[in-house]
Parts: C-alpha cells; structure tokens; sequence
C-alpha cells in the first residue's frame, strides 16, 4: 500500500523547490531527525526526503520531512493517502500534509486570476475616512490615559518589516529572526508575483504601534500620519512567511518559539490558513504556559476560522473578525463560535509599501482581519502594560489557577453587548473591541477564566479531536458521523471542510466558474470511509 501511494505521487511531477510535499510527523517521545529520516528510508529505498525538528532541536516529538521531487499542490488528495500510509510504516502517532496555506480563501481555491484576485476577496476602498477615524470607535483615546504599551514587545510573525516612517521609533533590532531565507534579518524581502503580498508586515506593525496620538474625532498627531493602536509599544519583527497569500504553517510554530525565547509579550498573527499543523498548537500551549498573550486573524474569504486562529476554542489564542464602520460584519471575514472579539477591518489606515522603490511615506487605507487583529493586539499590549507587564500577570495568573491569556479574554469580553446590527449572531464573538473597558475590567479570579485544559504526551490535541471541536462549530450535524475510524483522516476532513465551505461562498457571492464551485477530490481511503455519512459528505460538497 506505501510503495502504491508513493508510486502514484510522484510520477510525472517536476521538482519544484517553493511546492515540495512537507509531511509533518509527530511521535510518543523526542527522537534526532536522522532517526526519522532512516525510518523513512528503510520504508522507502528509493525516497529522497530530508527531515528537521519542529523546534529546532537535536530531538523532538515534532518533524518536517520534505520530499524532493514531489509536489502536493493540486495533488493533495494523493499526499494525504501517502502520509496515512508511511504514519505506521515509521512508527508516528500523526502524519499530515503541511499544504500550502492561504489567509485568503478565494486565492486557496483558484477563484481568480491575477488580475481579478483582488476584487473576489476585497470590497470598495473608502478613502476619504479621517486617518484616526478607528480610535474613537475602539476608545482608545480614553484607555491611552492608563496605558499606551510602553515597556511592551510585540511579536509580530509575518513577512517581517521595512525602512518606514509610521516604524520609527517602533522596532526592536535585537532578536530579529527570518525563518524564510535565514539569519537575523526580519526585513521584508519583497518577493514579488502572483499571490504574493510584500509589505503585508509593515502594515501589520503600524497598525500595532505607529507613534503618536489620535483625538476624539479622529483627527491624529505625528510624527507619522497615522497612529497604533498601542503607540509606545515595541515591535519584535519575525520573518515567517514571504507572503501572506501563498505559504506553509511549517515555519509558524519555531517563529512562536523564537518570540517566546525573545521575551515576547503578545503574539500577534494575521496570517492562517486551513491545516491543520500540531507543531503550532504545541507552540501556542507553550506560549500560553509562559504567559504571553496571543492574538489571531480569524481568515479573510474563508467562511470558517482558520488556523492557528481556530485554536480560540481550545483557549490558546484570541481570534478576530473583522467589521465595517458601521459595525456590520465584514462581507469576507472568517467567522464562527471560536471567534473571540470583532474590530474594524475596513478602510484601516497602516502604512503601505509593497516595494523596496516605494516612499517610505506611503500610507493606505486597507481592510481584512488584518487590520483587526492589529488593532486587537495593540490592545493586548495595552492591557499588559496596565497590569505591570507579563511577568506580574502571570504571577497573578498562577495564584488564580489560569493563564495570562485566558485572564486577557475575560477582561476584553467581559461585559460587551453584541451590536444590534449583528442580529444576534453568535459567530463574531463578544462584541466590538472597546480598549477602554479591557483596561477598566478587574482581573478575574477563581473559576471565571479557566485556562487551557492539560494534555498527556505529546501534549496536542489528536487531529480527531480537532475534527470534533471544528464540526460542532460548524457543522454539528455532521459531528455524530465522525468516530474513532476518522482518525487518520482528521486532518483532510478539516482542510476540505474549509475548502468547500470557501467554494460555496464564492459560488454564493461572486458567481465563480462552475470549476471553482466543483469539490476538490478526496483520498481513496476518505472516500470509502464517507460511505454511510450522509452529512459528513453534504459538508464536504461530496456526492
């Protein structure tokens, strides 16, 4: 069955670098990349695969073997069926395909060219907003009187940074990481091309902690045009991915390592994307376990929380959605019950370029759950310096028996009415972002804030589990189909799951070509297992 999958994976595929297969693995106990590598081999003489730990160590539970010469993209349903069969063959609790991520859902599924891209997963800019029209709406005038995130880090996994007005004063030099072309150097390359985003990080970071002030009509004072959210907060630049459209998660959990090392204290990730990855909930519960406060995007044009935003659930992070000005959600925000809290997300002013060439003056009005995640983990930051900084929040976490980011959640939803516009939704979460009363909310104790439940060795949830919490999010109907024979096939059920929910939307809303709408194919193994699941199948588009 192995030497069969591995057989039809590989014929006629060219040996592209950026699409090669990545298989993660995850094992009982630490074992040396050179170990997993000779398990794979004595498997399959004739692979050519190179493995890495997770984390960057001499051993570890969790590794990244990429596969020369084979290519997943187009070609998932056949990665799946492969690392289903090599998982017992080298003695792994888990075998995943690391898939190429999107936190775009009508660039995942093809819904576009690149010209018409842009239009399938945005909607009309608005340019003639005040640039500080955000900061009454959010109360942040009101909460800078307590706190404007001095003393604070920021990390900010992303495409990294660039030389730009709005960063003045913002960046952290020291501890800069690039997971992408290595070194210590978290400038944004700007990797141009289709499904490219360069610059994505700038904008990310001056929406955090541009310097300066903003007034009750919106009107902002310099030294930039703009102002962060927390604008004298400090930015950790990390260089994960080259483009916020098109990118693996494989590098998303050392990036959360690296900011926990560097004495980071808030996580801030727009970025995500449907696969599920172990290695990055790992990396959150040891963000979590260190008192750090993580804050996620919750997915432009996919209709389900992506990941690692989808691990709100499990109270390992914050998910935001993103809002209009008139607090109406966002036509394309990701949204569901793992949602935390909403911000705006439309017609956000951040500092814009996409270029080296570009002024380093430029500044846009841009819009996603990019912009609300920013401006949410401006807040974060905020709260923290509030409160004393991380190390006196998780003193006061431990002697409540929670976590700095579970007490953050309750502080930020505590009390917040959802908008009458939502018409009582409840897949946006709390409510509107409101700064002033996250800084005016006393810290919980006892049992109001319960933290992230222990887990044995290897310390993640099973995929099935994942499967489990993600179907009664979304698809409760579904959720009693799904036992302990979907194991294996957890995480392809999720990654579907996602793809077909964003082939339905387009199809809803854009009025895509009847190939886009068309489900993508699913693994033989999959594909005998939906037989008597009814709704599992009519969620993932299958006849």
């Amino acid at each position: 069955m192995l030497a069969e999958a591995f057989s039809q994976l590989v014929q006629g595929v060219p040996a592209d670098p950026e699409a090669r297969l990545v298989i993660e693995f995850v094992f009982a106990d630490p074992l040396a990349p050179d170990t997993v590598e000779a398990r794979i081999r004595a498997a399959l003489p004739a692979v050519e695969v190179a493995v890495r730990t997770a984390f960057e160590g001499e051993t570890d539970r969790f590794h990244f073997a990429t596969f020369a010469g084979i290519v997943s993209e187009g070609r998932e349903a056949l990665a799946f069926e492969f690392a289903r069969a090599l998982r017992p063959a080298i003695g792994a609790l888990e075998a995943n395909p690391v898939l190429t991520d999107s936190l775009y859902g009508a660039a995942a599924i093809g819904a576009g060219d690149a010209e018409s891209f842009a239009s399938l997963c945005e909607t009309p800019r608005e340019n003639t907003m005040p640039l500080g029209w955000v900061h009454p709406l959010i109360r942040t005038p009101e909460a800078w009187q307590d706190s404007t995130g001095s003393g604070v880090t920021v990390a900010v996994i992303d495409t990294g940074h660039s030389t730009h007005q709005e960063l003045a004063g913002a960046i952290r030099q020291q501890g800069q990481r690039n997971f992408v072309e290595g070194g210590t150097d978290a400038s944004d390359r700007f990797v141009s091309g289709f499904l490219k985003h360069p610059g994505h990080g700038t904008l990310v970071c001056s929406v955090i902690a541009s310097r300066g002030g903003a007034d009750a009509s919106g009107g902002v004072s310099g030294p930039g045009a703009i102002t962060g959210s927390a604008p004298e907060a400090t930015i950790l630049p990390i260089r994960a991915i080259a483009s916020v459209i098109s990118f693996r998660q494989d590098t998303v959990a050392p990036a959360i390592a690296h900011a926990i090392n560097e004495g980071a204290d808030v996580i801030a990730m727009a970025l995500g994307g449907p696969t599920r990855v172990a290695a990055t909930e790992w990396a959150l519960r040891q963000a979590v376990d260190r008192g750090l406060v993580v804050v996620c995007a919750a997915g432009n044009c996919w209709p389900k929380v992506v990941f690692p935003a989808a691990y709100a659930t499990n109270r390992l992070c914050t998910a935001v959605a993103a809002l209009n000005r008139t607090l109406t959600p966002w036509d394309k925000t990701g949204s569901g019950p793992e949602v935390t809290i909403s911000a705006p997300g439309v017609n956000v002013w951040g500092a814009a370029k996409n270029k080296a060439s570009d002024p380093d003056h430029g500044i846009r009005a841009a819009q996603g759950t990019t912009l609300a995640t920013s401006l949410t983990a401006g807040a974060a930051a905020l709260w923290v310096a509030r409160h004393g900084g991380r190390a006196a929040l998780r003193q006061k976490a431990a002697a409540a028996g929670t976590t700095v980011q579970a007490m953050f959640v309750h502080c930020l939803t505590q009390g917040l009415v959802p908008p009458p516009v939502w018409g009582g939704s409840g897949k946006l979460g709390a409510g509107l972002l409101d700064t002033a009363r996250l800084l005016a909310n006393p810290l919980p104790s006892g049992t109001e804030a319960p933290p992230a439940a222990d887990l044995p060795d290897p310390g993640v949830l099973p995929s099935l589990a994942v499967l489990q919490d993600h179907l009664a999010n979304h698809d409760p109907e579904a959720l009693s189909e799904v036992g302990p024979e979907m194991a294996d096939y957890a995480a392809e059920v999720i990654w579907l799951s996602h793809r077909a929910a964003a082939r339905a939307r387009a199809a809803e809303t854009e009025g895509v070509a009847e190939s886009i709408v068309s489900p993508d194919p699913v693994s033989p193994g999959l594909a005998a297992n939906l037989a008597g699941k009814p709704a599992l199948r009519a969620v993932l588009r299958q006849p």
